[in-house]
């Protein structure tokens, strides 16, 4: 192997609860003048949509959802602001899972990250502890195609430059990022999701091939593999 691409929510950092949804909401409810219940709402019904590329911009998710709640046109740039904050508090990562990606490097592996994830979470990554493992990050939203869809994963490797049978992914299984993985030629491997067992996920399937418990064990799962 010569690269490994990780996904990111459920496996390099905790998968948000429903009550981490409804803690977030109450947040944004606050800012925009809406009641928490409504923003709720909104979270739920519009996942692909906050992901597919059609809000590819925080702007352009600020406005989309102040529109939904019916918010005034002046609350955008401060939902904007509080969307940009609870990007940046998802994007931490335990301490062991840094010093795993250190080992990953360490054997002169390239580094990827792929998610299915909306713009507040592309807006805050370059000041996330994990943007400097990785050698190349691609959002669905900037992409403009969810998992399992096969250009996302063309993408992660050209801008790796390895070829997809140089390549592992790992990842807790949402959004069939899997079989997609399969499909393009990678190898795969499952982690557990990291987080509660009622931890919000969006497409799972099923899957017959290797589950670790957690990603901190791909180091020596590919040891155990050459």
């Amino acid at each position: 192997m010569r690269a490994v691409v990780l996904d990111l929510f459920g496996t390099l950092v905790t998968a948000p609860t429903p009550e981490d949804r409804a803690r977030a909401a109450s947040r944004v409810a606050a800012v925009v003048g809406s009641d928490a219940t409504t923003v709720v709402s909104y979270f739920g019904d519009t996942w692909q949509v906050r992901h597919d590329g059609t809000l590819p911009t925080l702007a352009d998710l600020a406005a989309h959802l102040v529109r939904a709640v019916d918010g005034p046109g002046a609350a955008v740039g401060p939902v904007a602001d509080e969307l940009r904050t609870l990007g940046q508090a998802r994007l931490r990562p335990a301490p062991s899972v840094v010093y795993m990606l250190k080992s990953l490097r360490s054997k002169r592996l390239r580094l990827g990250i792929l998610s299915d994830a909306s713009a507040e979470i592309l807006t805050a990554w370059p000041r996330s502890p994990l943007a400097g493992l990785a050698d190349a990050a691609v959002f669905s939203c900037a992409a403009g195609a969810i998992k399992p869809d096969q250009r996302l994963y063309r993408r992660i490797c050209d801008e790796l430059d390895v070829l997809p049978d140089q390549t592992l992914y790992v990842g807790d299984g949402g959004g069939d990022e899997l079989r997609g993985a399969l499909t393009a030629g990678m190898a795969a491997v499952a982690v557990r999701r990291r987080g509660p067992t009622n931890a919000l996920a969006f497409g799972d399937t099923d899957w017959s091939g290797p589950i670790l418990d957690a990603a901190e064990q791909v180091p020596a799962y590919l040891a155990e593999r050459a």
